[in-house]
């Protein structure tokens, strides 16, 4: 299925208009879905390197790693990639992505440290939207750009951050309060709300 994601892919370059709309209609048609994006970053990254050594923090990616795949298998996604300290899955809809990002994080919050900290600290972003979904390991698209950004970059120990689009799919009877928050990142004014399940550090 990769093999032929890309084959349409590198007709692109070289086509004309009429010959460029149809490859992207294709594309669209075989590899497209609408679908919830949920982005995870391991917090602390630098810190705990320089710490305790890149060994000890390979030690806490695979724990994370052991921790987050059932939950989110549980919650009716799927995996997409582990990469680095990083997780991408895909969730039919907003509320089980939301569903696992919960668990993860009280998953996490019980597996303490030495000092009682919480050993594991993450940020998630989720989007929704529609994007191309290759072979099961890779995404391409807008709501996936959106949920790495709030995952990575915005995202604070403990926070959960939701896309303007991914919030309007919440139930009215949504338990969680949600606190917007602005951000201008990369030339990109964002509007997200984060959920208020817990006080992030």
């Amino acid at each position: 299925m990769k093999e032929a994601f890309f084959a349409l892919v590198d007709q692109l370059p070289s086509a004309d208009a009429a010959q460029r709309k149809a490859l992207e209609a294709s594309i669209w048609e075989q590899f497209g879905v609408e679908r919830a994006v949920m982005a995870l970053d391991m917090s602390h990254f630098s810190l705990s390197v320089r710490r305790d050594g890149i060994l000890s923090y390979l030690g806490l990616i695979r724990r994370m790693q052991a921790i987050t795949a059932p939950i989110i298998e549980r919650c009716k996604g799927t995996v997409v990639e582990f990469h680095a300290d990083n997780v991408m899955a895909v969730f039919p809809d907003v509320a089980d992505a939301v569903e696992a990002s919960l668990a993860i994080n009280t998953a996490c919050d019980a597996q303490p440290g030495p000092n009682g900290a919480p050993l594991i600290e993450v940020g998630i972003g989720i989007d929704h939207g529609r994007f191309l979904f290759v072979g099961g390991c890779h995404c391409y698209g807008d709501a996936v750009n959106t949920a790495f950004k709030l995952g990575e970059d915005l995202a604070r120990p403990g926070e959960i951050l939701l896309s303007e689009g991914a919030t309007r799919r919440l139930a009215t009877s949504f338990p969680h309060g949600l606190e917007e928050q602005r951000f201008s990142l990369s030339g990109l004014d964002l509007v997200t709300y984060n959920i208020q399940h817990r006080n992030p550090k």
